[in-house]
Order: structure tokens, then sequence, then C-alpha cells
């Protein structure tokens, strides 16, 4: 479906729009549309660019930031040519090269917006000037999305830019930030910091490098980091390029700078406001396709912005709900509704997001015509109604980052673990054919570390493993920090062999690496492996993953297992235990009750405390009670200290005219992870209490 039977021609960008600076939100809109018909795919193989971007819309960006701001200019041109040079040297070539530096020439675009009074600040920016400054990046991706800039580009900014003005990195399930994101953050930020600004003076080589490697881990990566002192270190600081290809390209009408950048602040002003005042966006053109999916659009409803970039727009696509819950007839969306002539819409609808959680949004449908009364596409605009507070500070944003990462060791703590584990399973049911693996890894006699050596120097040698996980994982993985010395490492994309030689590398790289840098005993650690496989949940993987670190412990430790599909029975509960084992309770006593009457005392206990009955044969019955979180370790409360508690029957006694009495032996041990046998024998003797209770035992 095409809307618009004659596109205006291509060129650079319209003097009638220049000459107009837009007044309201949606004439830049359509002025982004204009944009992107303007730059359709590269057809020509000499075109200088490569088809990431057309070259006259290149130029004009370009001209428009050269006009506005020459610092952001040079220092642009600086990181591009550090950038592609030491890309080169890590084996880049041809068209990823060409994506870097027009990534990195165009990485601050977003400062075409931004006031003067911020952009020349002689200080540091306070919090709401970083929430501005990062707004109008947000502002600047939505430009470059309806420029048809390369998606790898796009990531490329949008994920290296993260760091830097507080925006989170694109959400693209568990996708992790890829290297031309890192490699240009890395870059970027080396340039600054050896440059001197109005409220500091230039650093040194050394004293940047140390800066970025003290922060490995939190914003940059280790091996990039490394990887540049290494290229610094054998070729020095390149110099700095002064013309790019596509830039002075001489068959193009020249281009006037000041008019230029006059025209697109108008834009990306109006813009801001859509994104400071609304919760999201998104524009399709003429063809239906999605061609802008606003930051705001993707933290909303969960979508990926690169994800939606170029689908064709469908009610079903964006999960427009009727009351009753069920997906809305295409003909009653409002955007079919504006798209057929109905004008403007405004409304209340239920949408679904991508995680299946279901919100309640104002939505705001409006047609892009130009002057002729052309419809060029259509913008929806969303207001989530479930949320009281539309929009965070940076204080409280960062914050929010600080709670998804260990105070020690900047990993992702507990909760994040479980969030990515949760988004990794989603992503699974869309795509099974994709791999998954889980890796469990636990430091070998760590307490020694700490009683023999002290808790700073244990400290230190779990920030030493986790600076050494980041940066000896570079495929997507998420490492994370479960709690005391184990680490978690999520690994998508990766079957179980793969996985295997990956903590195999892992466990090598850890016993041959001196820790915490003082003298002490080779220090290894214990991994265990599972691969998610059909029928599984997260719950059945990451049991099998931590049975395979068990048994890795309990084999010899400083080696790799790997767990195979198990029954769905934990291994606590199925082994046989010697009687010395601490995690095995067992007791015998007599009931004073009638065999007739034992079903309905035991429904009591099961009905009053929330027990799970698993099994019930004539003499025997098998009841779980507690539950744990997915990553299977005991909590404080009793109800997240599981247990199994195995109840055999014997015969029944009669003792007198009157009286009965039945033998029940109670075995109990525990489901999930726990260490401290005081801790479990302190629950099963409370189960046990509870339970003689009801059986009035004598």
């Amino acid at each position: 479906m095409n809307l618009v039977s004659d596109p205006p021609p291509t060129g650079h960008l319209d003097r009638r729009i220049l000459s107009a600076p837009p007044s309201n939100s949606a004439q830049s809109l359509l002025a982004l549309l204009q944009l992107a018909g303007k730059n359709p795919p590269a057809t020509s193989a000499d075109d200088p660019l490569e088809g990431i971007i057309a070259p006259h819309v290149m130029r004009s960006l370009w001209s428009a930031l050269q006009a506005r701001d020459l610092t952001t200019v040079q220092h642009s041109r600086r990181v591009a040519t550090l950038a592609v040079h030491l890309a080169e040297y890590l084996g880049w070539e041809g068209r990823q090269l060409r994506a870097m530096e027009i990534a990195a020439l165009l990485h601050d675009i977003g400062k075409l917006g931004v006031p003067d009074h911020i952009r020349h600040k002689p200080g540091k920016l306070t919090p709401d000037e970083r929430e501005l400054m990062a707004l109008h990046y947000n502002v600047a991706l939505n430009v470059l999305q309806a420029c048809r800039v390369d998606p790898y580009v796009l990531e490329m900014i949008c994920n290296a830019q993260a760091s830097i003005v507080g925006l989170h990195p694109s959400r693209q399930s568990w996708r992790q930030p890829s290297l031309g994101a890192r490699i240009l953050a890395v870059v970027d930020a080396y340039d600054s910091l050896i440059t001197a600004q109005p409220w500091r003076s230039s650093l040194s080589h050394e004293d940047v490098l140390r800066m970025l490697d003290s922060s490995c881990g939190r914003e940059f990566d280790a091996n990039v980091v490394s990887a540049l002192g290494r290229f610094m270190q054998l070729r020095g600081l390149p110099p700095t390029q002064e013309a790019f290809a596509g830039l002075e390209t001489a068959d193009l009408p020249p281009i006037n700078g000041q008019q230029e950048a006059a025209w697109l602040s108008q834009v990306m002003g109006q813009l801001y406001l859509l994104e400071s005042v609304y919760d999201g966006y998104f524009v399709i053109d003429a063809d239906l396709r999605i061609v802008v999916w606003s930051r705001g659009a993707e933290n909303l409803l969960g979508h990926g912005i690169f994800e939606m970039l170029g689908k064709t727009w469908t009610s079903r696509l964006l999960g427009y709900l009727t009351e009753e819950a069920q997906t809305l007839p295409e003909p009653l969306c409002p955007m079919h509704r504006v798209l057929h002539g109905a004008g403007p819409q405004a409304s209340e609808l239920q949408l679904e997001r991508a995680d299946g959680r279901v919100m309640r949004a104002e939505l705001q449908s409006i047609p892009l015509l130009d002057e002729a009364g052309r419809l060029h596409g259509a913008v929806e605009i969303l207001r989530d109604l479930t949320r009281c507070q539309r929009r965070a500070p940076q204080a409280l944003r960062e914050l929010r980052l600080a709670a998804t990462r260990d105070a020690l060791t900047s990993v992702a703590n507990r909760r994040e673990l479980e969030t990515r584990l949760a988004e990794l399973m989603v992503h699974h049911e869309r795509h099974p054919d994709e791999p998954f693996s889980v890796i469990f890894l636990d430091v070998d006699y760590f307490k020694n570390i700490n009683d023999t050596h002290g808790h700073a120097v244990g400290d230190q040698v779990l920030v030493d493993i986790a600076r050494l996980l980041q940066r000896e994982t570079y495929s997507g993985e998420i490492v994370g920090r479960y709690g005391g010395e184990e680490f978690v490492i999520l690994c998508p994309g990766t079957d179980l062999p793969a996985a295997v030689r990956r903590a195999e590398r892992l466990r090598t790289a850890i016993r041959t690496t001196h820790l915490a840098s003082i003298d002490l005993p080779r220090i290894t650690a214990s991994f265990g492996v599972a691969q998610l496989e059909p029928g599984d949940n997260a719950e059945s993987l990451l049991r099998r993953a931590d049975q395979a670190l068990y048994h890795a412990k309990q084999t010899g430790r400083d080696r790799t297992s790997s767990g195979a599909i198990e029954p769905d029975e934990p291994a606590e509960s199925t082994r046989a235990a010697p009687p010395s084992d601490p995690f095995v309770y067992t007791l015998e006593f007599q009931a004073v009750i009638a065999a007739d009457l034992l079903v309905y005392k035991l429904g009591g206990f099961v009905n009053d405390l929330g027990v799970e009955v698993k099994e019930v044969q004539p003499d025997r019955v098998v009841l779980r009670h507690g539950q744990t979180g997915w990553f299977g370790r005991w909590g404080l409360r009793p109800e997240s200290q599981p247990v199994e508690i195995v109840l055999r029957f014997d015969s029944t006694q009669t003792v007198g005219a009157y009286r009965q009495l039945r033998r029940i032996e109670a075995t109990i041990r525990p489901r999930g992870r726990i260490r401290d046998p005081h801790v479990f024998q302190h629950r099963a003797q409370q189960i046990l209490r509870e339970l003689r209770g009801y059986f009035a035992a004598e």
C-alpha cells in the first residue's frame, strides 16, 4: 500500500522546507519522512558511502554541524580517525570501516539541538542538563532513523552514547552492544579526556588509559581499552583526517550550512518536545513501514528500535487490545482510520507489551499531510496512563542502573540476572532454534582465602575475577554475581559444546592469572554448564547447571562439568545419603490417630501450611514446602527455604480398648541450594514440630 503516488524528487534538503522552518511537531515529522524519501538504498557500486547513508544527506547533516559547533566537528574528526585506525588494527576492513567512520562522524549530531549555553558551559553539566542532553541524543537517533542510516551505524551511536550522556543501551532482547559501539565509546572518551576542556586541563595518555581501565566492566570494554593501549604503543596517535568520503563530493550542489543548521535545530526542537512531554511515538511512511521508533516507544512497549524499523505496521504488531483483552480488529484501530482519511484521532486503548503485560495508553494518531493535502504517512503518539510519574530525573536513572549492578564487582546482580534470564526465556520461545546455555562457577576454597588473608583480599579476588570474566566474554554473554564467591554467565546463541569450551577457557584464565596483587596460592574455580533443552523451563535449566557445578566440586574442583537432562527431581532428594549427612533429617514418631482419620489430619497440614503433594501411596506420601527463586538458593524466610518431606507409614497398633498408634517415619531433605547445615537442621525441626502437632504425636 502506497499512500503517495508522486513522491517529491530527491536531492539535498528541500528548499521550501528550509525557507519555512517547521512550526509544529507534525511538520517536523513530515520533514523527517521527506528525508527518508531522499535516502533510497544505494544502487551504484561507486557510491563512496556504500549505501550506509546517502551522500547528500551525510553532507547536509555534516554541514549543519560544522556551522553550529566547530569544536564538536573537530572532536568528531579525531574520533573518526582513531576509531577507524583501531578497528583496522583489530581486523576490520571494507564496509565495516566505512560504517565505523560514519558512526564516529555523526555520533554527536544530537548537539545540533542543544542550547548554546549548555553546549558551551565552562563546567560540568548538572543532572538536569545531562537529562536534557540525553533527550536531544534520543531526538538525533530519530533523525538518523528517518534518514535510513544503516542499522549497524544506528546501533553503534545508540549504545556508544549510553555511558556518556546517561542513555540506556538499546533494548535488543539479550544483545550486548556490538564491538563497533564499544570501540566508539572508548575512543570518544579517550579523545574527550586527552583534550583540554573549559573546566579542566588535558590528561596525559597514561592517565587516560588508567581512567578508562578503572571503568572497565561498568562503562567500557576491557578488551577494547587494552587494544587501544597496544595500538598507541605500536603506532602512536594517527594524524587527523581532513577529508572523509562522501563529504566533499563535487557533483552535489553547494550547501548553506547555516540554513541547514537552523532548519535541523528547529526540527530537533519540535521533536524534543515530543520526547519530553509524551512517553513515546513512532512514524510510518507511505508504504506503512515504520521509519521512526522512538526510545520512548521502545521503553514503553518493550520492542527494540532495530527490531521494529522497516517492519510493516499492523494492528497485531503493536498489540492493540479491546476492553476484553482481545486483539482489536484492524478497521477499529485509530491508525487505520487515519490512513483511510478519517483525520486525527484521539483514543484510549489497552496495549500488549512485548513481555505480555497489558497497559492502558492514550493514543494520538495524526496524518502527515503536505501543502497539497497528500498523505505521506502518520505518527502515533503514546502516553502511558498506568504510571503516576512520567519521567525520572537523571539521578534516579543512575540509581536504577546501580540497582542492577553488584556493589562490589559491578557485574549484574542477582535481580538483574533473573530479569535477563526471563527476557532470554521469552526470546527462546519466539526463536526456539537458537541455542542458549548457562555457566555457573564457584571459586574453590574461597573461605580459606578470607580466613587466611582477610576479607579485603577476598573481596579483591572477587573483583579481579569479575573483571577477568568480563574481559574474556565478548560474544553477548551476560556476567553476573549471584552471591558470595559464585558467578553466573548467561550465554545466548551458544550450544552446550561451545559453552563447555568457553567455561574451560575461563577456568584456565583464572588458574593462570595472578589475582589480588599479592602472593596468594593459585586460585581456581569449578564450573557447571547446561543448555536449554526442549521441555525445559528456567528452573530446570538452572538446576542442571547447579548439579553440574556440584559434580565438579565433588570430583576434585578446578574442573568443568556439563549437565545432561535429569528427571525433574533435585539431586539432594534422590541421592542416597549416609546417616551422617547433615542435609538429611530423619525422625520416627507415633501418631495417636485412627487409620481412617489419617488422611484428614494430613489434609489439615497440607492446607494450613500451603504444602504441595507430589506423591501418594498407601504407605508413603511425598510433600514439598517452600519455594526458591530461579537460581535456587535458600532465602531467610521459611517460605523461601524449600524442603521435601517423605512420610512412611507403618501398620496401626491398637493399645487398650480405643487407642490406636501408628508409627510414622519422616525424612526431610532440602531442595535448592544451601551450604549451612545448621540452617537446614533448624528448618527441619520446625517442620517436624508442626507435623507432630497435627498428628498428635507421642
